[in-house]
């Protein structure tokens, strides 16, 4: 799956700590490796990035990723069976530090 990685998006914040435990609070997995598909490292951050269609539509979520790929700009590859959480803390984790856009 396509996703387009949102480089410049550290300043915003939600009610979990890190983005990181956004994404296991609301996917209930943990996460371990990064979601870019052929990449092994650990997974850092819980990288911002925007869909392209599917089940969220063209919005912002969040998934695992490595240091390295979270700093990517563009596209990238990620596994098609990475859960996509909403980056919208409206919709999940409260209303204060909404992700600005």
């Amino acid at each position: 799956m396509k996703v387009a990685n949102l480089v410049g998006t550290s300043e915003n914040t939600c009610n979990c700590g890190s983005w990181l435990a956004h994404w296991e609070k609301f996917s209930g997995q943990q996460a371990l490796v990064c979601s870019v598909q052929g990449c092994r490292n650990f997974s850092d951050v819980g990288a911002h990035v925007q869909t392209s269609g599917g089940l969220l539509g063209s919005k912002w979520a969040i998934v695992p990723m490595c240091h390295e790929h979270n700093q990517a700009a563009g596209q990238l590859d990620i596994y098609d069976d990475t859960r996509m959480v909403s980056a919208n803390v409206s919709e999940t984790c409260g209303s204060q530090g909404l992700l600005r856009r």
